[in-house]
């Protein structure tokens, strides 16, 4: 009750200004999901606000692909959260304040076979549903910045990284908990040609099994800029940032201040 509260007061003041450089510019605020609900016409959060907005877009195979969008101020950049396999977009909650309160807009989806997307798990088309969320970002959110950082964990971060190297307006991509090959994907030609001179952060615990393995391989093939965060222990994945909060967190908000604007 309180992040929603604070979510919703964060909204009533960003959201004012917003719309009202919306209309010099002529760009809509928001874009038009249903469901979902629509600034009060000052521009303040509605009394009791259905936050954030439930966005369904169709994938290229037409499966009903949903997230959740918290659009903050139209000009700056947007945040997509790509989960870890066998949870869905509410375990980004620990990260999605602070991606808010640092004034990003966020999209949290559901990644096909989990939460309210469902379908069937298919991780090739899982890249493609990634570029799907980019391009409606891009065309569709009611956005005027049409920049995508993308920030996965373990499973999502194979995802973010190639999904990043296939949208030219992903400025970075952050990976947690990546491995080489998570389910058969491999993601080492997202930094060998892919993602070009953009940027990536890749996070690890170094006695965490998969990424020992893989961050070094994925690091000796990069040819873009690459930094790697590691800490101690084994905790993967969300796992690692809820341990690594008070630390990481500020690292990733920082990084993205310096790479995604």
């Amino acid at each position: 009750m309180i992040r929603k509260t604070l979510i919703a007061c964060l909204s009533a003041c960003l959201l004012a200004s917003a719309l009202v450089a919306g209309a010099q510019d002529g760009d809509p605020l928001l874009p038009s999901p249903t469901p979902g609900p629509s600034p009060t016409p000052n521009g303040g959060a509605p009394a009791d606000p259905d936050w954030p907005l439930i966005v369904t877009v169709p994938a290229s195979d037409d499966l009903p692909l949903v997230g959740a969008f918290y659009p903050v101020n139209p000009a700056r950049p947007t945040v997509l959260l790509l989960h870890q396999l066998y949870t869905d977009r509410a375990s980004w909650e620990p990260l999605l304040d602070p991606l808010l309160f640092a004034g990003y807009n966020v999209l949290a989806v559901d990644l096909r076979g989990y939460g309210d997307t469902g379908g069937a798990i298919d991780w090739p088309q899982a890249v493609d549903d990634v570029g799907t969320w980019a391009a409606w970002l891009g065309a569709e959110s009611g956005l005027s910045n049409p920049a995508v950082a993308m920030i996965g964990s373990s499973m999502g971060s194979s995802l973010a990284l190639a999904g990043c190297a296939n949208a030219p307006d992903c400025p970075t991509a952050i990976a947690i908990s990546p491995g080489w090959a998570y389910q058969g994907l491999e993601v080492g030609d997202a930094l060998a040609t892919g993602m070009g001179d953009r940027p990536a952060l890749l996070v690890y615990a170094l006695r965490d099994a998969w990424p020992m393995r893989g961050v070094p391989r994925l690091v000796e093939v990069a040819t873009n800029p690459v930094t790697v965060l590691e800490f101690p222990g084994n905790a993967h994945g969300m796992d690692l940032l809820d341990a690594e909060a008070e630390t990481l967190v500020p690292q990733i908000v920082e990084w993205l201040g310096e790479f995604a604007g």
